[in-house]
């Protein structure tokens, strides 16, 4: 399908270079938002105990270092960087819900369609949070707008800590799990995936490097899942559902 369209040309290559610059260097450095509703979630794919994030991440940059400095410093950049669009884009994007990558996938990818995919992602994403709890606990990163009066926010402030982003590290894991899904739309899903993890950095409620931690992180808890049978049955399962809808 047609790649997923974000923003203007060169206002998405100038956050992209500021966010994906950061991204990629600390994510191999290192050795509560608004969800679907429905019913709670079911027995869990993997559990905290199944994987140790502490020991996968590295933790963020000590306080007043040259990398916590450069990572403010992108913030405030991303902030001068905001338009109308990509405000409104990060105001959806909050929504922690698999079916925002519809624009990748087309309006057959609906949660009313798809119940298997639903309940599946449902799960998925109870997991990634109980997992992510342990590790904010330990870190307790302020937020950037705690941090320093001159950040100003797009989308309501979390109470949470900063490091990692688990809103991102959501994204990439749901980008992950889409692109074994749907691999003709792999790129595209990844692309989505960063996008909707960059948002978070754009509307100044996490630094450059907490998406970097949930990018390492997701990619953890996806090798994890890879490993557990009950995941292995249920994206069996989600596979096909997926796979005829899309073909309608």
């Amino acid at each position: 399908m047609d790649g997923f369209r974000l923003r203007s040309e060169a206002g998405r290559l100038f956050q992209r270079c500021l966010i994906v610059g950061f991204v990629s260097f600390f994510a191999g450095a290192s050795p509560l938002m608004a969800r679907d509703a429905g019913s709670p979630a079911g027995a869990p794919y993997i559990t905290p105990e199944t994987i140790d994030l502490s020991a996968i991440l590295s933790g963020p940059p000590l306080p007043g270092s040259p990398a916590a400095k450069a990572d403010m410093e992108a913030v405030l950049a991303l902030q001068a960087s905001r338009t109308r669009e990509s405000i409104a884009q990060a105001r959806l994007d909050r929504k922690q819900s698999v079916f925002r990558f519809s624009d990748v996938l087309g309006p057959e990818f609906r949660k009313r369609r798809l119940p298997h995919t639903a309940a599946f992602f449902k799960q998925i994403t109870h997991d990634e949070e109980a997992i992510l709890a342990t590790v904010k606990d330990r870190w307790q990163r302020a937020r950037p707008f705690a941090a320093n009066p001159a950040v100003t926010t797009c989308v309501k402030r979390p109470t949470t800590g900063s490091y990692p982003s688990s809103h991102a590290a959501l994204g990439y894991l749901y980008g992950l799990i889409l692109a074994d899904l749907v691999p003709d739309d792999r790129e595209a899903l990844m692309a989505r995936a960063e996008a909707y993890a960059e948002s978070r950095a754009l509307c100044g409620v996490h630094f450059p490097t907490d998406l970097a931690a949930g990018k390492r992180a997701a990619e953890a808890i996806f090798a994890a899942l890879k490993t557990s049978p009950r995941y292995q049955a249920a994206f069996a399962k989600v596979r096909d559902e997926i796979q005829g809808a899309l073909r309608q």
